[in-house]
């Protein structure tokens, strides 16, 4: 589940709209989604977010409307191939299972799942959903029937677990055991939480926080479209003229340090974040790298001629650094796709962002 889904959601409770949270609980082979995709239905039909699109969304879209329609949650279990009992006509073979839970503000639904996850979304947190499925009459969803017709009347319980150990929701486990994912990291399972049937653990949280150095027209053309790929933003200058919320409307966070020969001594750059160097001046630009070599940042990124980023080198190796330290610099920065304009740069960049948090 990411921001798209959490604040389509609170928009429909604040509305006092009931809708259908489809979300994909497990999956194996070539599915297109895997375990925590999910999609918002409304009543009127249109959605928010993806569980993969195609055939099987269209299914799960019409069964998305049928439970809100009976007011009740339900099971829905894929095969992707042309001769499913589904009738998707699909030739991926991979399959899965969906849970279509009906949401009705007007019958004391609450919104505190939802507004939980987006705070910690919003801050680029991490943590954990915890799903219990069973069946009106008490039997865990892994064990019954596979059958859409039978896996009507679920009853659906969900909870968030932060890094910190907060539950936040209904939970579908003694507080105190879910207290204990973060020292376990998640070990309760990816699927199921110690093999519990019709209990499913998903990791949740933003993959990873990109730092744009720069407020330029690189990184104004890099901001919105990083933001669409799912990454958390920050754009740093120090030129509060050009680093600002109305010149970057969609960055998640704005950073204007007193000195960009300084700015990295304030930032939490770990394992997950990704350095894009692209400032105003080669003095910067060096300056900056040489601070991001000394972070654990997953990506360091740089802009430059072959003759800037040799001269560069030299100066950091001048410096102290190491070659093992110079080799985790990509730059020229991006994917070799011949890109002159802003725009085609950004692309560029995020393509090879995408790629490292791909592995």
């Amino acid at each position: 589940m990411d921001v798209e889904i959490t604040r389509a959601a609170l928009a429909l409770f604040e509305a006092e709209q009931r809708f259908a949270l489809v979300s994909t609980l497990e999956t194996s082979g070539s599915s297109p989604r895997h375990s925590g995709a999910a999609m918002i239905v409304r009543a009127d039909g249109s959605i928010a977010g993806t569980v993969g699109g195609g055939a099987l969304e269209g299914r799960a879209i019409r069964v998305a409307l049928e439970t809100l329609d009976a007011r009740a949650s339900r099971i829905m279990d894929f095969e992707l191939n042309n001769a499913d009992s589904a009738g998707l006509g699909m030739i991926c073979g991979g399959r899965g299972r969906l849970l279509v839970e009906c949401t009705d503000p007007a019958a004391d639904a609450k919104p505190d799942l939802y507004a939980a996850l987006d705070a910690l979304l919003s801050r680029g947190g991490h943590g954990w959903l915890v799903t219990g499925v069973t069946y009106a009459a008490g039997e865990a969803a892994d064990a019954a029937p596979e059958t859409l017709a039978a896996a009507e009347n679920v009853v659906v319980k969900r909870c968030l677990v932060d890094t910190a150990g907060n539950v936040s929701g209904d939970p579908p486990l003694p507080v105190d055991e879910l207290q204990g994912l973060p020292n376990m990291g998640g070990a309760l399972g990816d699927h199921t939480a110690g093999g519990r049937q019709g209990v499913y653990v998903q990791p949740v949280g933003v993959p990873g926080t990109v730092y744009v150095f720069g407020a330029g027209h690189c990184g104004k053309s890099l901001i919105p479209l990083l933001g669409l790929v799912g990454f958390r933003t920050v754009i740093v200058d120090d030129r509060a003229e050009f680093a600002n919320a109305e010149r970057f409307p969609d960055v998640d966070e704005v950073v204007v340090p007193e000195s960009l020969h300084s700015a990295m001594a304030s930032l939490p750059v770990d394992e997950q974040s990704y350095v894009v160097i692209m400032t105003r001046g080669h003095l910067f630009d060096r300056s900056v790298l040489a601070q991001a070599l000394r972070t654990p940042a997953r990506y360091v990124g740089m802009i430059g001629s072959k003759k800037k980023i040799a001269e560069t080198y030299q100066a950091l190796r001048a410096e102290g650094f190491a070659d093992e330290d110079i080799a985790r610099v990509k730059a020229p920065i991006g994917v070799d796709i011949g890109a002159e304009t802003p725009e085609e740069i950004a692309v560029a960049i995020a393509a090879e962002i995408i790629r490292v948090r791909h592995g």
